[in-house]
């Protein structure tokens, strides 16, 4: 091909680029087990150039060349795309932050958790019976973990150049609810992985909860990438992913491979109005879900449920907490089906007034202490 017609073939490449607006960089996985960052060939761009921008070693740039099969590496077509492995991107480590701590969690040296501490790569949160934790990433992000559970950040990068962040969390056992939406979503990755399976996302909210054996996910807006896992996979890639849709669940059992998507169950018919009732003990039964056969309750003293009061799994919808005291409350109910999976939440507001109401004065009945004398 001549020097003329290959610049043509750059020019329309320009043109296009000018027209469309391709974003710089943002994630796939072209041709690799693993992420990529993917960086769109802007004007002028060489893979030295990029090798100086992007990668820790610059002079690891002829793995791009391989990596993306590029026969030419001194013309790069401006428009089309060059896909980096993250292995090799010259990052920034990042810290997450604990926002607030319900109940008893520790460190894995047995240090108790407290609000406003700082959770690096490698440190570790477990949860009690009644402890709740909800961590929040640099970019605004939050996972909730919830009780009985036990979460490793393993990693949590910003990337050159820009506001994507990677991160990666943990979760041997129990249960996190994560809702991330970061500054950059076309080019950050959120990821959990736990013993069977890994949970992927770039701008969503949902739910992993780890088990003896299995993992369940349900998506409640968004999409994630749901994959199974290898025994003792590590840090490497997962197997192929099967995507999410919100309002859909998957579990990954023993076979390591996901099941198709299954709908989740709707939102519990739960009161409107506010219900209220005398202190310490609150009870409440709602009718039947088709397709349930178990229910999950939360009770907190907050809308964000971060001040969690109590939990508890019902067999029948009959809800009972006991040991309240009076104040206002926010009561969270899912249906769970044959999966395992829990459906979409319902919320009612709870008011639990004193157990005796407070004494009346009455005329007379009160004594006036004599004024000092000044």
């Amino acid at each position: 091909m001549s020097y003329t017609a290959l610049l043509k073939i750059a020019l329309r490449w320009v043109l296009l680029a000018a027209l469309f607006g391709p974003a710089p960089f943002t994630w796939a996985a072209p041709d690799s087990a693993g992420p990529d960052f993917v960086v769109t060939i802007q004007p002028g761009d060489t893979l030295i150039g990029l090798g100086q921008r992007w990668l820790e070693d610059p002079m690891r740039w002829p793995e791009l060349q391989r990596h993306n099969k590029i026969r030419n590496p001194h013309l790069l077509i401006p428009g089309s795309v060059v896909a980096i492995p993250v292995s090799l991107l010259r990052d920034k480590p990042l810290v997450a932050t604990v926002r607030s701590v319900s109940g008893r969690a520790h460190r894995t040296d047995g240090t108790p958790v407290a609000a406003g501490d700082q959770l690096r790569e490698g440190g570790t949160i477990k949860t009690a019976e009644d402890g709740y934790v909800t961590i929040e990433l640099v970019d605004g992000s939050t996972l909730r973990l919830q009780s009985r559970s036990d979460l490793t950040l393993e990693r949590a990068r910003r990337l050159p150049g820009s506001d994507a962040t990677e991160t990666r969390f943990k979760l041997p056992a129990g249960e996190a609810e994560v809702q991330f939406k970061p500054a950059a979503p076309k080019a950050s990755r959120f990821e959990i992985r736990t013993g069977f399976a890994s949970a992927a996302v770039r701008g969503t909210q949902f739910r992993v909860g780890a088990g003896e054996r299995g993992t369940r996910t349900e998506v409640t807006e968004g999409t994630i990438a749901f994959a199974g896992l290898p025994p003792n996979a590590g840090a490497s890639a997962p197997s192929d992913s099967v995507p999410i849709p919100e309002g859909f669940g998957s579990i990954v059992d023993e076979s390591r491979k996901p099941i198709p998507p299954v709908r989740l169950l709707a939102a519990p018919a739960l009161p409107q109005e506010p219900v209220f009732q005398q202190a310490p003990t609150f009870r409440l039964n709602f009718p039947p879900l088709e397709g349930a056969i178990s229910y999950r309750a939360r009770l907190a003293a907050d809308a964000d449920f971060e001040r969690m009061v109590g939990e508890t799994l019902l067999s029948q919808p009959e809800i009972s907490f006991s040991g309240l005291a009076a104040g206002s409350y926010v009561l969270k109910v899912r249906a769970i089906d044959k999966y395992g999976l829990e459906g979409r939440d319902a919320m009612a507001l709870i008011g639990i007034l004193p157990d005796k109401p407070p004494a009346l004065s009455t005329p007379g009945s009160t004594r006036t202490a004599p004024a000092k004398a000044r």
